[in-house]
């Protein structure tokens, strides 16, 4: 499933009130380009500091300040990671948070950011996988999984409805890159200099940008 799925059935169910906190990473690149911000609804992210992990206590506190409304996080794996014993703090209060996950077991700015900004292979990137659903039930909470784009919108639709504080895991493709609205010269010498150093996935993530380029021009 590509990222912009989980978005794109996220954002067209959000109530009109909600309140949605974004972590930082690939992750922001999917929030802005396809989870419109609608007239009521409250988006924040860290912005230039690129702070990780604030997406799931931001929504905490929002939580709190906002009983009524309708809070989701919209965070990445990696990010979520770090603090993710916090939601143990929203099952105990029992505060109806909704954590979405973007899974795709790596660190993907840093990734891309090896790629196109320095023209490495990416290294040390790669997470060890956690099953965040199963987390979920751990700590007291629900858990959903969605991994097939044709059933992604019905899990979004439980996801959200379920009574408490809830995650969702959506398993991604990791080599769907967060292209930039115009590719500069020097960012497309870079990418082609970190597949011909060596980038160990250099024939997924081809064939992943030329796709999407073709959809594009189509």
């Amino acid at each position: 499933m590509k990222p912009q799925v989980i978005a794109h059935e996220l954002g067209k169910r959000l109530r009109s009130d909600a309140i949605v906190s974004c972590d930082s990473g690939t992750i922001t690149t999917w929030w802005a380009r396809h989870i419109p911000a609608k007239r009521g609804q409250m988006h924040s992210v860290s912005g230039n500091l690129a702070s990780m992990a604030c997406g799931l206590p931001y929504t905490i506190a929002a939580q709190i300040a906002y009983p009524e409304r309708q809070c989701i996080a919209f965070v990445g794996d990696g990010g979520f990671s770090m603090l993710m014993a916090d939601f143990v703090t929203a099952v105990k209060y029992q505060l109806p948070i909704k954590v979405v996950v973007v899974k795709n077991n790596t660190l993907g700015q840093i990734k891309w950011e090896q790629m196109v900004f320095l023209g490495n292979p990416e290294y040390g990137v790669e997470l060890q996988p956690i099953d965040f659903a199963e987390f979920a039930h751990a700590c007291g909470g629900a858990g959903f999984t969605a991994e097939d784009p044709r059933d992604c919108g019905r899990t979004v639709e439980e996801f959200l409805s379920v009574p408490g504080p809830a995650v969702l895991q959506a398993v991604v493709d990791p080599f769907e890159p967060p292209l930039p609205g115009k590719v500069t010269a020097e960012q497309a010498l870079k990418f082609a200099e970190s597949l011909a150093r060596g980038e160990p996935n250099r024939k997924k993530i081809a064939l992943t940008a030329l796709s999407d380029k073709v959809r594009e021009l189509v």
